[in-house]
């Protein structure tokens, strides 16, 4: 009994706790912190995918600035060297002045008199307009012309413009004793002024000027003379005919648009389809050639100015 009791006490004075000793956990403290961390963390996460996202949008940006055009590509030496049916047809040719130069400073009051002494008659005192000694032959013109009908060469036209008057000349007084070089050398030059003129790109139309780009294209890419069924001569060929159609595109909706059928008429939708079909042609004569040399397709791609995504990488128009 006195045992028992003697324990008792004892534990009693061993749990007294002393009041300088502080508490070490606090539940409600606790709780606060780790609802606290939890928000904090959660902050932080969304702040995180917010930066990702950012990136992520500027990595597009970047990528779709990056991205060239899938039908023309850029600006290269043979693409500056093919012709546009609006600077051609806005460079005309300079006009045609006559060899008398004091027709160009008479006054009006001079030239209303001598149009009114022309005459359809055939007396000495007035002179006739049908009459030789009237007739006056025009200058050849000094002005170039962007190039030629018909697919004239260099050769071509120096025999038409220069060598024929002379030869006209030579055999017109071989036939006669009566033609005067000196009279008949201008009319001789001035026949060739006109068939120029008439050949010059300049009095053309567009499908002349398509012409005459795709034998430029064919002469920059042609591997021997003659060359017109090589991938690089078909590519460049089908190049010039996307780069005339795609002018006219920048109005038309894409087919795959529910509108495309209401709003856009019948011709522009063929001419849509026209140019994705052109446009194909072309990326399988590229595909075909990279198959065959790697080097020349990457010689081709470099001459045309066309990245590698807009052969391998889905087409966009």
């Amino acid at each position: 009994m006195f045992g028992l009791r003697a324990a008792l006490s004892g534990a009693a004075r061993t749990s007294v706790v002393s009041p300088k000793v502080a508490p070490t956990t606090s539940f409600h403290t606790s709780a606060c912190s780790l609802a606290k961390a939890r928000r904090s963390r959660k902050d932080v996460a969304i702040q995180i995918r917010k930066t990702n996202l950012q990136k992520q949008e500027q990595k597009r940006l970047q990528f779709k600035g990056s991205t060239p055009d899938y039908t023309i590509g850029k600006d290269t030496q043979f693409t500056r060297s093919l012709l546009k049916p609006q600077t051609v047809f806005q460079s005309p040719l300079a006009s045609i002045k006559s060899l008398n130069a004091e027709t160009d400073t008479t006054s009006d009051g001079d030239s209303q008199s001598s149009y009114l002494n022309l005459s359809f008659s055939k007396s000495t005192s007035t002179p006739s307009i049908f009459s030789s000694s009237s007739r006056t032959p025009l200058v050849v013109s000094t002005s170039n012309p962007s190039g030629y009908q018909h697919f004239l060469n260099k050769q071509e036209t120096e025999l038409i413009f220069e060598k024929v008057p002379q030869i006209q000349l030579q055999e017109m007084m071989l036939r006669s004793t009566l033609v005067n070089e000196m009279l008949q050398l201008p009319i001789e030059k001035q026949k060739a002024e006109l068939v120029r003129r008439i050949t010059a790109l300049e009095n053309g139309n567009a499908k002349q000027i398509t012409l005459e780009n795709v034998r430029r294209a064919r002469e920059a890419f042609q591997h021997e003379e003659g060359d017109t069924g090589s991938p690089e001569v078909q590519a460049a060929n089908l190049t010039v005919k996307i780069r005339n159609m795609r002018k006219d595109f920048k109005k038309i909706i894409h087919p795959k648009c529910k509108h495309f059928k209401t709003k856009t008429p019948p011709e522009h939708r063929h001419s849509f389809y026209r140019l994705l079909f052109t446009y194909y042609n072309r990326y399988n004569n590229l595909i075909r050639l990279k198959k065959m040399d790697p080097e020349r397709y990457r010689v081709c791609l470099d001459r045309l100015e066309l990245d590698p995504r807009v052969i391998e990488d889905e087409m966009v128009i």
